[in-house]
C-alpha cells in the first residue's frame, strides 16, 4: 500500500516540477510600455531606494544648503512645480515622497514620452496589502471608471489644466499615467494583447543587449528621439547635445559596492556618425601607473589631434590664450553719446605702425608646441594638477603633463621647441631663454633659466612637462611601473576629499564678498554667491564622495564608460 501511494505521489511531485519550471516568466516591464519613449528608467527595487534616500544624510543636507535654495528659486524649478500642482488638481492630492513611496514597489520602470507635458507612464510590483494602505486607492471612487484588457482602471481629467491622471491595479502591478491611451495600451499589453512595446522598440532592444547585468537602477536612451526635441537641448544642463549626436541609443546602470557607487554606461554610435580617430593599439595603460597619490586631478587620452594637445600645452604650462568669443545670447552694448573719443593713453599708440594681431604670440606658441608634439607622433598623452598651499602664496595649481611618442623624442627640438613657445611671452627677443640642468627629487631634469617656471625631463618614450619639479618629481619616481592590463582610450579622476577645502579657499577669493558671518553673500541680489556660495554648499552636501574615477574604452561602433564614485578615505 505505501508503495502504491509513494509511486502515486511521485508523477505528481515530477509534474508539479515540470510546470514550475517551465511557467512562463513573470513579464518584463518593458514589454507592457507602450512604444515610442524618449527613455525608460527602470529599478530594481525602487521602494527600498526611496526609503535608503528618504533616511540618508545627502537627503537632509540638500534641503538645507544654499544651493538647494538657489535651485527652488530658478525657472526650471517654477515649471516643474506648476506642473505638479496641476496634476495635483486633477488628482485632487499632492503625494510628497511619502505618498510616493506607498506606491513604490519593488521591480519599477518609468518611461517618459513627452518632455513638454511631462507625459509618462510608472509601472511598479506591489503587494494588494500596500495597495490598500494608499493615498491612491482611498480616492479611486473619486474617479471615472474606464476599462482596457478586461481590466478597470480609473481616470480623471482636470477641467481647468486638461492634465490628466489614470491608474490601475492589476495582476500585482500599480498602473500610474499622465495619458489614458498610455494606460489603456498598457492593460492590453499586460493582458498578453501584440501592440508594440518599449522591449521591441530597437533602440531599447539594442542598447540592453549590449549592455551586461542591468544594476540597481537602469535608464535607457533614446538619443534619436531626444535631440529631437527642443526642450531637451534646453533644459539639458551638460550643453553637450552635438556629442550626443554621436549616438543613437545608450544605456546607464548604477550599483552599489561596499564604499563605491559605480555607473556603467553603453552607447551604440551612429550609423553615419564620424568615428573616433584610429589609435592603433594605443592605449593609456602605460600612463595611469604614472599617476601619484598626491594628485588632485588627472585625465589620460589615446591620440586626438595634435591641436588639441598643443593648446593643452600652452595654456596650462606657458600662457592661456585670449578669450575673444562673444555669447550669442548676449544683447550689443549700447552706445553711449557722451563718450569721449580717445584718452590719454592714446598717446603711447603708434599710428605709423600697423597693430599686432591679437594673440599674435600665443599663436606663435601654439604652432611651436604643436610641431614639437607632430614629431614623435604622440601616441598619447595625461595631465596631472593639484592645488597646493605653500609660504608666502595664496594657493598653488602645478600641472605636469606628459606625453608618450611613438618613438623617441628629440630632445633638441623639445628645446628649440618650448623656447619659441615661450620666447614672445616671457622674454624680449628671448633673452635668458636658455635651459640649465637641474634635478627633480632624485631625477634630473632640465630648467628654463629665467622668471617662469617651465621644465622638462625624457625617459624613452616619454616627456614630462612640467611647471612644478616637485609634481614632476612624484610622476617620475614612479616611470618604469607596470602598465595596468587594460584597452582604455580615456581616463580622469578627482580626488575630492583633497581638493575641496583649496576649492573653497579659491572661490571664495574670486567672489570677493565676505559675509561677517563667513556667508558667502551677493549682497545686492540677496542670495549666494555662485561659486563661494551655492557651488560650495553643494560641495559640502556631496563631501563623502572622496573620489571620482572615469574610464571609456571604444568597442568597434560601441563606446562604454565606468563611472565610480568612491566614498569614505
Amino acid at each position: 500500500m505505501k508503495r502504491a501511494v509513494l509511486f502515486s505521489v511521485l508523477p505528481l511531485c515530477v509534474a508539479a516540477y515540470a510546470f514550475f519550471q517551465t511557467a512562463p516568466p513573470a513579464p518584463r516591464l518593458a514589454a507592457l510600455m507602450p512604444s515610442g519613449a524618449l527613455l525608460c528608467l527602470e529599478a530594481q527595487n525602487f521602494g527600498n531606494l526611496a526609503r535608503v534616500w528618504d533616511t540618508s544624510q545627502v537627503k537632509a543636507d540638500w534641503l538645507k544648503s544654499d544651493s538647494y535654495s538657489v535651485f527652488s528659486r530658478s525657472n526650471l524649478f517654477t515649471k516643474l512645480q506648476d506642473v505638479y500642482g496641476q496634476y495635483g488638481e486633477a488628482a485632487e492630492f499632492l503625494p510628497g515622497l511619502k505618498g510616493v513611496m506607498e506606491i513604490a514597489g519593488t521591480e519599477s520602470a518609468l518611461a517618459l514620452y513627452d518632455i513638454r507635458n511631462v507625459e509618462f507612464l510608472y509601472i511598479s510590483r506591489i503587494g494588494d496589502a500596500e495597495i490598500m494602505k494608499s493615498q491612491l486607492w482611498s480616492i479611486r471612487d473619486k474617479f471615472q471608471q474606464r476599462q482596457a484588457g478586461g481590466v478597470s482602471f480609473f481616470l480623471r481629467t482636470d477641467p481647468a489644466s486638461k492634465r490628466t491622471v489614470a491608474f490601475a491595479f492589476a495582476k500585482g502591478f500599480l498602473l500610474l499615467a499622465t495619458r489614458d491611451d498610455l494606460l489603456a495600451q498598457a492593460l492590453e499589453l499586460l493582458a498578453g494583447g501584440s501592440g508594440p512595446s518599449i522591449a521591441s522598440d530597437r533602440w531599447y532592444h539594442d542598447a540592453t543587449v549590449a549592455a551586461a547585468d542591468a544594476g540597481e537602477l537602469r535608464m535607457v536612451m533614446n538619443f534619436e528621439s531626444l535631440v529631437k526635441s527642443v526642450y531637451f537641448r534646453s533644459y539639458w544642463v551638460q550643453r553637450n547635445v552635438s556629442t550626443i549626436r554621436r549616438y543613437w541609443t545608450g544605456v546607464a546602470d548604477e550599483s552599489r559596492s561596499g564604499d563605491n557607487i559605480t555607473e556603467t554606461r553603453v552607447f551604440l554610435r551612429s550609423p553615419d556618425a564620424e568615428a573616433p580617430p584610429a589609435s592603433g593599439s594605443a592605449t593609456v595603460s602605460g600612463l595611469l601607473p604614472l599617476i601619484p597619490p598626491e594628485a588632485g586631478f588627472y585625465k589620460a587620452w589615446v591620440g586626438g589631434e595634435s591641436a588639441a594637445t598643443a593648446e593643452l600645452i600652452v595654456e596650462k604650462l606657458i600662457g592661456r590664450q585670449r578669450q575673444e568669443k562673444s555669447n550669442w545670447r548676449d544683447a550689443p552694448l549700447a552706445i553711449s553719446l557722451e563718450n569721449r573719443v580717445g584718452s590719454e593713453a592714446d598717446l603711447e599708440t603708434h599710428i605709423d605702425e600697423r597693430p599686432l594681431p591679437s594673440g599674435a604670440a600665443i599663436s606663435d606658441s601654439l604652432a611651436a608646441v604643436q610641431t614639437m608634439v607632430e614629431k614623435p607622433a604622440a601616441r598619447a598623452a595625461l595631465l596631472v594638477q593639484s592645488t597646493s598651499m605653500t609660504e608666502g602664496s595664496f594657493v598653488k595649481m602645478p600641472s605636469v603633463i606628459v606625453l608618450e611618442g611613438a618613438e623617441s623624442w628629440d630632445l633638441e627640438s623639445v628645446r628649440n621647441a618650448l623656447v619659441t613657445a615661450v620666447g614672445g611671452l616671457w622674454t624680449t627677443s628671448q633673452l635668458g631663454a636658455h635651459w640649465i640642468a637641474g634635478t627633480a627629487g632624485r631625477h634630473s631634469i632640465e630648467r628654463l633659466d629665467g622668471l617662469g617656471a617651465l621644465v622638462f625631463a625624457n625617459r624613452g618614450r616619454l616627456l614630462f612637462l612640467s611647471n612644478d619639479a616637485t609634481l614632476l618629481a612624484a610622476l617620475m619616481d614612479r616611470a618604469g611601473t607596470s602598465p595596468i592590463a587594460s584597452a582604455l582610450t580615456y581616463a580622469a579622476g578627482f580626488r575630492y576629499s583633497r581638493e575641496r577645502s583649496n576649492y573653497e579657499r579659491i572661490m571664495k577669493a574670486l567672489d570677493f564678498n565676505g559675509h561677517p558671518d563667513g556667508l558667502q553673500m551677493d549682497h545686492a541680489n540677496d542670495k549666494p554667491s555662485f561659486f563661494s556660495g551655492n557651488i560650495a554648499s553643494l560641495s559640502q552636501v556631496l563631501s563623502r564622495v572622496s573620489e571620482i574615477r572615469v574610464t571609456e574604452e571604444e568597442r568597434a561602433t560601441v563606446t562604454v564608460q565606468t563611472v565610480l564614485y568612491h566614498f569614505g578615505q
